[in-house]
């Protein structure tokens, strides 16, 4: 008989057969530069700004596994991970690999393909690794503390890894939604199923201006089969928060070495790619709803013996630890526009072309160890901007001469940060067009088609159990619509 965590693996599987994530169209042409932070360069001058020195700047040909690929980061890493450095992708499901090595055939890259479970201990994967991507895996997994601490027996000493897991707390209207549609009956597998979720979810939001926002923010979930189904009927979500991922980190021996804030909600702390922030900074953020990002983190084994401390010591001086390499990017003439999620801010924005050419002929000469100072153009650009840019990874303190220019890096763009406002919840529960579709729901599933002649009809089936069901199912319509 198979154990609850090989039959919840099993499912997991399953769903990324039929729906591989995210699905993007295989003929699309994405743009690579969007990718920028996603790979071993990056998380390495993050380890260097802490006078670290990274196992890629030491290995002739770096390892780098891709865990949990899906089908469109392999064809993104090959924009960044220079042709030294051996690429293996590695998933749970067939098919998304399948759909991942299609779309890597234009670019003609050498790549290592793995259809295996970072969980299962039994099958081995590549050792001494100078870098593991694992980007929204860890949540869906049976055993993610077991998880994390697999990824630092795999990496070699000075080896990094990034990481993102969900902000669990920020994610409470979601759970509240998946219940909702378990109560009703409605699974992700069957179309139909969907059409009336995503039918219920639009009927809500028309009564709802708090649930309209919080749709509205997510894009075209509803409209994409596979992002709604990761979304509200995913086979396993585990509900963990910031406390317990901070605590498997420090248990699997690695320490953070930066956080991405990707939204600029943590502004009024010191950058958090050069300065970590503190558990009880993020705790208070968390609750309050001023930092409702995913947690999408940079890791380090930053010792010999592969316990990271809290404060890893020092190995040797940034500016040694660079060593003239000769690192090429594979696709200079792809990356030749700067990514454009840079200028979406209102310190960017108004930047002129000709100044975000120079940033970005700036970081990529950085990411490749051929050094570049930005004081010479600084002074060009507003502080704000700067800073920005510097929260971004765009720009590193150790690129600047000067100890303004430096200081400026470091510390918050705002001398604080208010909680966000939510529309008012709408009280749903009364309202008769919702009720009506959340019975017509239950009556369906309790009166499928083939209903035998002369049984109960569609209005008796709706039982007194039925009832206390779409009570129950109109409470937590109404609680998904609160801050």
């Amino acid at each position: 008989m198979d154990s609850p965590e090989t039959d919840l693996v099993a499912r997991v599987r399953a769903q990324y057969e039929a729906y591989p994530y995210p699905a993007y169209g295989l003929f699309l042409p994405l743009r690579g530069q969007e990718a920028y932070a996603s790979n071993s360069l990056f998380a390495a001058r993050l380890l260097e700004q802490r006078g670290l020195e990274p196992a890629l700047r030491r290995a002739p040909a770096p390892a780098v596994l891709l865990a949990g690929c899906g089908d469109v980061f392999p064809y993104l890493a090959t924009f960044w991970e220079p042709r030294r450095h051996d690429l293996i992708a590695m998933d749970l499901s067939a098919r998304s690999l399948r759909r991942a090595r299609l779309r890597c055939l234009p670019r003609m890259r050498a790549m290592k393909w793995l259809r295996a479970d970072l969980g299962d201990e039994e099958t081995p994967l590549p050792e001494n690794l100078a870098h593991v991507d694992c980007y929204g895996v860890l949540h869906h997994m049976a055993r993610p503390a077991a998880a994390l601490g697999r990824i630092a027996r795999l990496l070699a000493p000075g080896g990094t890894a990034r990481i993102m897991v969900y902000n669990s707390d920020a994610r409470t209207w979601i759970r509240h939604l998946q219940r909702a549609f378990a109560l009703l009956g409605l699974e992700g597998t069957e179309a139909r199923d969907r059409s009336a979720a995503r039918s219920l979810l639009e009927a809500l939001a028309e009564v709802s201006p708090a649930l309209r926002a919080r749709l509205a923010a997510m894009g075209e979930v509803l409209s994409h089969p596979a992002r709604f189904v990761d979304t509200f009927f995913h086979a396993r979500e585990a509900r963990l928060g910031a406390a317990y991922w901070l605590r498997a980190i420090a248990d699997a021996g690695l320490t953070p070495i930066g956080l991405y804030d990707r939204y600029g909600e943590l502004d009024d702390l010191p950058n958090p790619l050069s300065e970590f922030p503190a558990e009880s900074a993020l705790r208070e953020r968390i609750a309050d709803r001023r930092f409702e990002n995913n947690l999408e983190l940079y890791l380090a084994r930053a010792d010999s013996g592969g316990k990271a401390s809290g404060r890893p010591g020092k190995v040797v001086g940034a500016e040694q630890s660079r060593r003239p390499l000769a690192i090429h990017l594979p696709s200079p003439l792809a990356l030749r526009s700067p990514p454009k999620s840079w200028w979406d801010y209102r310190e960017t924005r108004k930047l002129p072309w000709d100044l975000r050419r120079i940033v970005w002929r700036h970081f990529l000469a950085n990411l490749c160890s051929r050094r570049a100072q930005a004081d010479v153009w600084a002074g060009r650009m507003p502080p704000r901007a700067f800073q920005r840019l510097g929260r971004l990874g765009a720009i590193w303190p150790d690129e600047c001469a000067s100890a303004e220019l430096k200081g400026l890096l470091r510390s918050p763009l705002e001398a604080s940060m208010e909680p966000p406002e939510f529309p008012a919840a709408s009280e749903v529960r009364g309202n008769r067009v919702i009720r009506d579709r959340v019975e017509g729901l239950l009556r369906g599933k309790a009166c499928p088609k083939g209903q035998e002649e002369g049984g109960p009809t569609p209005k008796e089936r709706l039982t007194t159990r039925a009832e206390r069901q779409a009570e129950m199912v109109m409470t937590r319509l109404y609680a998904a619509q609160q801050p």
